[in-house]
């Protein structure tokens, strides 16, 4: 007779919920210094590359991810497998980071970058799919939170340690004696934090590639690519079997649209709008980030006590908000105020929405479905850059008023965001965490 008794969620060991954890904390040292901070300055103030060029090749970047990540989402799926392309990725990321600065061009650097952020993009399609596996018994919400939190603490981290390879260069370079052999130290570079970008992302990695569970929830199935595409298409098609699903991927790529813009033109609205200096920049995004740790951990329980949905519509509120403070400010002093609401959004919203995600899926689906928010998301991030670049470009004439214009933008974009979200059932992960979580490793 069959076992048709109900699988006994298993609790994950605390040194692999902690991998897991220890890779958002790599991802953000990477997010912050390549798409937020030292790449865009260096992209601008040393080879001479606009904020308008940085938003076209952020898109560029984000179209390849947008036509990929149903693939690779489907892929971990048939395979069973999420761990050996999460750690192909990352390497390739690292890489790309590495080889930003060695032929000193626009085009080079442009090219490279985009083949990086592509590699750094597509590993959150299973880095996401992994979350299922090692939240049993602990709550969704709370592991998610305190992965994302690490982050922003890997944000404050890398912000103050790769500033000294900035603006301490020579200091750097006789501590590290003959390993700081790639470091100029005649001016202050942005372009010596990428190295250091590099080996730290690599470094805390690690745990996440030897100590994460890879589970599986049925046998493997084969990779064909043509089939592959097919099934994806199949789904999309039949959207509507999974209640809720389309409208939460629709309202994925608008609220996404309005984070991704504001991660790559923080730095840039500080410089172009009020003449900020690198200094100020840095410690307006540290001051953020200390509130986007504290709204990622909070958020992580309120998703857990709430439910993901009700959470969710909260966080795109404070959005609401923050972009309102931040078009109003008339001062550089005034971004403080809108600073912490940002920190608080941004954080929340990748601890929120990858719950409701995998609350939303089946659990046979789960990476097929992270890969359509990798879709929304990425797609999200083509259109959001490349709509700040156009009002950038048509609008010039007004100066920085330009860019108040693009930041107000992404009010109207929120505002939409919440009136979908509100057609979304108010469903809980519990299902999909215990079925997970009663499987064994890949």
């Amino acid at each position: 007779m069959a076992d048709t008794s109900t699988p006994v969620p298993r609790k994950v060991s605390s040194a692999a919920v902690g991998a897991w954890i220890v890779y958002d904390f790599a991802n953000t040292i990477f997010s912050l210094s390549i798409l937020s901070y030292f790449f865009p300055l260096w992209l601008g103030d040393e080879l001479g590359g606009g904020p308008d060029l940085f938003n076209y090749i952020t898109a560029g970047s984000m179209l390849l991810v947008a036509l990929t990540a149903p693939f690779f989402g489907a892929v971990a799926d048939l395979r069973q497998r999420r761990m050996p392309y999460l750690i192909l990725f990352t390497v390739l990321a690292g890489l790309g980071v590495l080889g930003l600065d060695l032929f000193g061009t626009v085009a080079a650097a442009a090219a490279i970058f985009i083949a990086s952020n592509f590699a750094y993009q597509t590993t959150q399609v299973f880095y996401n799919s992994l979350l299922p596996g090692i939240a049993g018994r602990r709550g969704a919400g709370k592991i998610s939170g305190y992965g994302v939190a690490a982050g922003y603490i890997g944000s404050i981290f890398a912000l103050l340690f790769l500033t000294l390879f900035v603006t301490n260069a020579s200091m750097m370079k006789e501590i590290l004696g003959p390993l700081g052999f790639w470091l100029q130290t005649d001016e202050e570079l942005n372009s010596n934090a990428f190295v250091p970008t590099a080996v730290l992302y690599l470094l805390f990695s690690l745990p996440a590639f030897f100590l994460v569970p890879d589970r599986r929830v049925r046998e493997p199935r084969p990779v064909r690519v043509r089939e592959t595409y097919r099934d994806i298409l199949r789904t999309v098609r039949n959207i509507r079997q999974y209640p809720g699903m389309g409208a939460f991927i629709i309202a994925t790529f608008l609220f996404t649209d309005a984070a991704n813009t504001v991660v790559t033109n923080m730095s840039l609205y500080g410089r172009v709008v009020f003449g900020m200096q690198q200094e100020d920049i840095r410690n307006l995004l540290i001051f953020s980030t200390v509130f986007a740790i504290l709204g990622s951990t909070a958020f992580g329980f309120v998703a857990d006590r709430l439910g993901p949905k009700k959470a969710m519509v909260i966080v795109i509120c404070v959005w609401l908000t923050a972009v309102l403070v931040a078009t109003a400010a008339v001062e550089a002093w005034m971004l403080l105020l809108a600073g912490p609401l940002v920190g608080v959004a941004l954080g929340s919203t990748w601890v929120v929405s990858r719950v409701l995600l995998v609350a939303l899926s089946p659990s046979e689906k789960v990476g097929e479905f992270f890969g359509f928010y990798g879709l929304a998301g990425r797609f999200s991030a083509v259109t959001g850059p490349l709509l700040t670049g156009l009002i950038l470009t048509v609008f010039g004439g007004l100066g920085p008023g330009a860019y108040r214009i693009a930041v107000f933008s992404l009010f109207i974009t929120l505002s939409i965001a919440l009136i979908i979200l509100l057609r979304v059932p108010d469903k809980r992960p519990d299902r999909v965490i215990e079925e997970f979580s009663a499987s064994p490793p890949g």
